[in-house]
């Protein structure tokens, strides 16, 4: 892996960029767990550790509006990943290049959670006159989250009753998938990576998602506690996030049948457990869960 660095044509070479390609053999490369969109590999010299993702899968993001967007929010002090370089290896795939800010959250509790939601709310009331235009995009919500809905009749026309009347507010700055997963801690301090998503959208839809994944992939009171720790950052009516939530389970149910989401042996009880109890959900929805 030595002339790995070296091999990626670097659209924006820096200093620490070539110190890392001359160093070489005094590297140190180790896989880290890979996601679904590409390999992560971390990067050690001496006591200096970065982090090189390579979207090498089905995935195809803007690297270069990443590497912006990080820029500029780095900037105004948000936590995230702290860029350093973008690019691509010989066979074309996008690489981007940042310091290394720890590992996955894996245990949570209320004071985790309140440091956790304080980075969240920071993201969703960062001014958006503090980003240049070129990082800020507003996707077709339906075609940017629900791809593939089309195969599946009876869940687009769901869908599309579900956004006629949600009252959408594209006006915000929104991670898009906001998980633990996406979340470093290193020394009481915690990171949030992975913007491959962060567009303008709704604040609610991204806290209703967050929201679904800790109900389904912990609990309904650990993610009580996040909406709780979150709503003493920025007031939001619970009621309100109903129908945001069977958004974000259509989504989830669209990526269970697409693409394949992590399941353990309780997994559909609780998302079953979850549409039965969304007054917004019919029961066509419920029907569908395999």
């Amino acid at each position: 892996m030595n002339d790995l660095l070296a091999g990626i044509e670097w659209h924006e070479p820096n200093s620490m960029i070539n110190n890392l390609i001359a160093a070489g053999a005094e590297l140190t490369f180790s896989q880290l767990s890979p996601g679904f969109e590409a390999d992560v590999v971390k990067i050690t010299q001496g006591e200096n550790h970065f982090v090189l993702k390579v979207w090498n899968k089905h995935s195809k993001p803007d690297v270069l509006r990443q590497f912006r967007l990080l820029e500029a929010l780095h900037r105004q002090g948000i936590r995230v990943s702290e860029p350093i370089g973008y690019g691509r290896t010989k066979t074309g795939d996008s690489v981007l290049l940042t310091c290394y800010h720890g590992t996955p959250v894996m245990k949570v509790n209320p004071s985790i959670f309140k440091k956790i939601t304080a980075v969240f709310a920071d993201i969703h009331r960062l001014p958006l006159d503090g980003l240049e235009s070129d990082v800020l995009v507003r996707n077709d919500f339906v075609g940017y989250f629900f791809p593939g809905i089309e195969a599946f009749p009876a869940m687009k026309e769901e869908l599309i009753r579900l956004v006629a009347s949600a009252d959408m507010r594209m006006d915000r700055l929104i991670h898009g998938d906001f998980n633990l997963g996406n979340i470093l801690e290193e020394n009481g301090q915690y990171t949030v990576i992975d913007w491959t998503n962060g567009q303008l959208g709704d604040s609610r839809y991204d806290l209703a998602w967050a929201c679904l994944l800790l109900q389904i992939y912990l609990s309904e009171s650990k993610s009580l506690t996040f909406l709780y720790k979150y709503q003493e950052e920025i007031p939001v009516a619970t009621e309100e996030l109903e129908i945001f939530e069977a958004l974000a389970c259509l989504r989830w149910l669209l990526l269970d049948r697409t693409a394949g989401v992590p399941k353990g042996p309780d997994t559909m009880k609780k998302v079953r457990k979850i549409v039965r109890g969304n007054g917004f959900l019919n029961e066509r929805v419920g029907s569908q869960i395999q």
